[in-house]
């Protein structure tokens, strides 16, 4: 009888290392290749002098993927293969004099949104906030290097870390991460520009500031990260009218949470999951249900996680040549304390 016992114990633990083994493959397919770098040897195209600390990321249906370089004030464009568009866009200064400091950056694909300068007015195509307080747009028949400047919020030291918009009523999220403004704040923008609302959560500790904000589906997800780099993190659900917030996410493998995407549904073990990034020297990327429960890291086909040194924006491919399959999910990061740049690409290795 207790050889018997025995073996039950050990064909139920076998079993058990089984499950185990097979959750970490599942996990297990996914690898990191860097596309584009300002520094020479780290990435598969030439260094490109202006991908510094490369921030926010965005793309049209068709475009190219533009990137905040918020190391330069500059927006550089790349193909889904790495390939360096030959359109370089300037984001002002809150001063106008000398470079911004571009952070996010989303498109907009309404007639909305209008930038005006030097007699020329147009819909502001991408629009970019900065650390300086300023939301600006680009549209090229106002001027097709420079975008321009329709917020300054710099005199009352706010300082912008995130944007999102909700195409379906025209409005725009941008995350405040400064120490002098409403607590945890997202000042809200309507499609002329003007400051509407402001969601904020107080039952965030503390030492926490909102700093990143993307809508997925109909929500607006807030990430709040601390602001002495202390560990920990957590981010709320808002409606897109704002509303009570919803804690979807505390602490845990959240270091300085920032980027956000959905998965598609060919990801892999991680489709339709949605995916986290670190803005951290271990740059991790944790996956969560809709429900906010965690599933899981990312990992390479050896098991072992991935990390991308300063991670942070995330945003999948559209299924055409310029942006890339919709199962390619494109990063940028600012590796070594935001001194360096790179755009990548995270494929899923059935």
């Amino acid at each position: 009888m207790q050889r018997s016992s025995a073996r039950v114990v050990r064909l139920a633990a076998a079993i058990l290392a089984m499950f185990v083994l097979i959750e970490g493959t599942a996990l297990a397919q996914y690898t990191v290749t860097y596309l584009d770098a300002n520094q020479a040897g780290k990435a598969i195209q030439p260094p490109d002098p202006n991908l510094v600390n490369a921030w926010g990321i965005a793309r049209a249906p068709n475009s190219p993927y533009w990137v905040s370089d918020n190391g330069t004030g500059k927006s550089t464009l790349y193909t889904a293969d790495g390939t360096p568009q030959g359109l370089v866009v300037e984001i002002p200064a809150a001063s106008g004099q000398g470079p911004g400091t571009p952070s996010g950056i989303v498109f907009n694909g309404n007639n909305v949104f209008n930038v005006s300068k030097n007699g020329m007015s147009g819909p502001a195509i991408f629009i970019f906030d900065t650390q300086d307080g300023t939301i600006s747009g680009w549209n090229p028949g106002v001027d097709l290097t420079h975008a321009v400047i329709a917020v300054d919020k710099s005199a009352s030291g706010t300082v912008y870390t995130g944007l999102a918009i909700a195409s379906d009523i025209n409005w725009l999220y941008a995350a405040d991460n400064s120490a002098t403004g409403p607590k945890n704040a997202v000042n809200v923008y309507d499609a002329n520009f003007n400051h509407i609302d402001t969601f904020n959560d107080p039952a965030i500790p503390d030492g926490f500031a909102a700093y990143g904000v993307q809508v997925i589906g109909h929500e607006v997800f807030v990430t709040y990260a601390s602001t002495s780099n202390a560990p920990g993190g957590f981010i709320d659900t808002f409606g897109e009218f704002g509303g009570t917030p919803v804690r979807f996410a505390s602490n845990g493998t959240l270091n300085q949470p920032w980027g956000l995407a959905l998965a598609p549904g060919n990801f892999g073990p991680l489709s339709h999951a949605i995916l986290v990034g670190n803005n951290t020297p271990d740059g991790i990327i944790s996956a969560f249900s809709r429900s906010g429960k965690f599933l899981g890291l990312l990992k390479s086909p050896a098991g072992s996680v991935l990390h991308i040194d300063q991670l942070w924006g995330l945003e999948f491919g559209s299924g055409n040549a310029p942006a890339g399959a919709r199962n390619e999910l494109f990063f940028t990061a600012g590796p070594q304390n935001y001194a360096n740049g790179r755009f990548g690409v995270i494929h899923f290795k059935p």
